[in-house]
C-alpha cells in the first residue's frame, strides 16, 4: 500500500501470494491453492483471482500447468549464487555396502559435466541431517542428491528444505523421498522388491514366513508391505507375532547379540523369513548356527541388497538385486536436468530382480513342517 490508497483487489490477492511465497509456504516447485480455493478465501470473483495469477505470471513467478494448476517458479525467485560446479550429495551410511556403488555412479555423470561433488553423511540421524543441510548452504552447491533421513518419521528439517528450494538450488532423492514434497527422485521400487522375495519362499510351499524390518525408512515399510501383498494373496497373511521391527539406533544391539533371546522366540515357529538387508540376514544366520538352527532346512532366508555378503556366507542368500551404480547414475542425471531446466519433475522407479540362491528349501519336496 503506497501513498495511503487502497489496493485494488486483485493486487491484495497476488501481495498475499507474493509474501507466502517469500517466506515458504508455498515452495518453489509447489502448486498454490486453486482459483475457487482463492476466490472463498478472499470474497472475490474468479475473475478477479485470475487477474492476480496472471499478474504473477507475467512476472515470471508462478507458472501455470495446462490441466494441472499453477506453481512456484524457481527461476523467478532464485536468489543471487555464484554457479559453483560443485553438487552436494547427502547420503546416510557410508560403511554401508551399498554407499560405494551409489556414489561411484554419481561421481561418473557429473564428473563427464566438469562437476565436482561435496559430501556429507548424516548416520541416518536427523540433527545430522540438518547440520549437513546447512554446511551446503555455507559451502556452496548448484544442488543436490540427498538420501532421506528416517524417511518413515515426519520431516523435522521441512523448514530447512523448503528454504533451500526457495533459494533456487534443486534437490533430487534417491532410496527414498519425503511425501511432502515434489521433487524429483529415483528410487527401486520395494514394494515390488518385497513381493518377490516372499513369492521366491511361497513357490517353495512355506506360508509360515517371518519378517525383520527397518521401521525409521520408507524401504522398510515397503518391502514390508510388498511381502504382506504377497502373503494375503496366496491365502497366508504375516502373523504380527512373526515379525520384528527394529530402528536404525537398534542396529549395533541387533548386531551383537542383545536381543538373541526375543528374535529366536519371534522366529521359532516359522519356516522362513524376509529380512531388510543382507546385513541383517547374514547376523541372524549366525544366531542360527549358534542354536543348530540350519539355514536353509531349518529356516530359509531372502533378504536384499544381493552384496557381496550375499555371495560368500555358507547357504549362499537368495536376495533382491540393489542396483547401486544405476541408481548414481540416474539421480546424477536428474539433478543435471532440474540445473537445466528447474521446474521439471521427474521420478524414477527401478524395477527389481531376484538373485536366486541356495538359501531356500524346498518344503514341496518334504511336505510341510
Amino acid at each position: 500500500m503506497t501513498g495511503g490508497n487502497k489496493l485494488a483487489k486483485y493486487q491484495e490477492i497476488s501481495q498475499w501470494l507474493h509474501e507466502k511465497i517469500e517466506d515458504g509456504t508455498f515452495a518453489v516447485g509447489e502448486k498454490i491453492p486453486s482459483e475457487n480455493d482463492l476466490a472463498l478465501k478472499f470474497g472475490y470473483s474468479r475473475q478477479t483471482v485470475r487477474q492476480a495469477v496472471s499478474l504473477l505470471e507475467s512476472e515470471g513467478i508462478l507458472t501455470r500447468a495446462q490441466g494441472s494448476g499453477t506453481f512456484v517458479n524457481r527461476s523467478a525467485i532464485q536468489k543471487e549464487q555464484c554457479v559453483t560446479m560443485r553438487v552436494g550429495v547427502i547420503a546416510c551410511c557410508p560403511d554401508d555396502y551399498i554407499f560405494p556403488g551409489i556414489i561411484r555412479g554419481i561421481e561418473t555423470v557429473l564428473g563427464e559435466h566438469h562437476y565436482t561433488i561435496l559430501l556429507c553423511i548424516t548416520h541416518n540421524r536427523q540433527v545430522d541431517e540438518e547440520t549437513a543441510l546447512r554446511r551446503m548452504l555455507v559451502s556452496g552447491v548448484d544442488g543436490l542428491i540427498v538420501e532421506g533421513t528416517k524417511t518413515a518419521l515426519p520431516n523435522v528439517n521441512e523448514l530447512l528444505y523448503r528454504d533451500i528450494l526457495n533459494r533456487g538450488i534443486p534437490i533430487v532423492f534417491f532410496n527414498s523421498y519425503y511425501r511432502n514434497f515434489r521433487e524429483s527422485y529415483v528410487v527401486l521400487d520395494d514394494i515390488r522388491a518385497g513381493e518377490l522375495a516372499a513369492h521366491a519362499l511361497i513357490q517353495k510351499g512355506h506360508t509360515k514366513i517371518g519378517g525383520i524390518f527397518k521401521s525409521d525408512d520408507m524401504q522398510g515399510v515397503r518391502r514390508y508391505k510388498g511381502m504382506q501383498n504377497a502373503m494375503k494373496h496366496a491365502g497366508c497373511p504375516p502373523s504380527d507375532q512373526c515379525l520384528y521391527w527394529y530402528a536404525t539406533e537398534d542396529v549395533p544391539y541387533l548386531l551383537s547379540g542383545t536381543f538373541d533371546k526375543v528374535l529366536l522366540s519371534r522366529f521359532s515357529k516359522v519356516t522362513a523369513m524376509v529380512c531388510y538387508n543382507d546385513q541383517i540376514a547374514v547376523s541372524l544366520i549366525r544366531l542360527f548356527k549358534q542354536h543348530s538352527i540350519c539355514v536353509p532346512e531349518d529356516i530359509s532366508i531372502v533378504s536384499f541388497d544381493n552384496s557381496p555378503l550375499a555371495d560368500v556366507i555358507s547357504c549362499n542368500l537368495t536376495s533382491v538385486v540393489y542396483p547401486a551404480c544405476e541408481i548414481g547414475q540416474h539421480a546424477a542425471r536428474l539433478i543435471l536436468k532440474k540445473l537445466a531446466s528447474p521446474t521439471c519433475r521427474d521420478c524414477i522407479i527401478l524395477t527389481p530382480e531376484l538373485k536366486q540362491r541356495s538359501s531356500i528349501f524346498d518344503l514341496r519336496k518334504t511336505g510341510s513342517k
